[in-house]
């Protein structure tokens, strides 16, 4: 099994910390899973001003190892928080709903 290590920081930290310790495997190859969730909520962040954007986006969880974007289950994980990722504008994180669909997705996953 591979080591899995993340920084998670913020309100949401323990929807991402399932999103880094969930498991699977995948075959051919994949989509940077990893940079569309993050990008997603990156630009929820976005509708935010001053220190709120700021503060929003400090806490999107950032791993600077390469190796994030090729690794079999942050590819899985991070594709649920892309395909499930809605965002709420007004406070630049994820819906309540939309939350729940990727802890729900991971949960799933093998």
């Amino acid at each position: 099994m591979a080591t899995r290590h993340a920084v998670v920081r913020g309100p949401h930290a323990v929807a991402f910390a399932a999103v880094v310790l969930a498991a699977c495997g995948g075959s051919g190859k994949p989509a940077d899973t990893y940079a569309a969730g993050t990008s997603a909520q990156e630009a929820c962040c976005e509708h935010l001003t001053g220190a709120d954007r700021d503060a929003c986006l400090g806490e999107v969880v950032r791993i600077d190892d390469p190796g994030v974007a090729t690794s079999d289950v942050n590819r899985a994980t991070y594709a649920c928080v892309r395909d499930h990722f809605a965002c709420d504008a007004t406070t630049g994180h994820a819906t309540q709903a939309s939350a729940q669909a990727q802890l729900d997705c991971i949960q799933d996953l093998p």
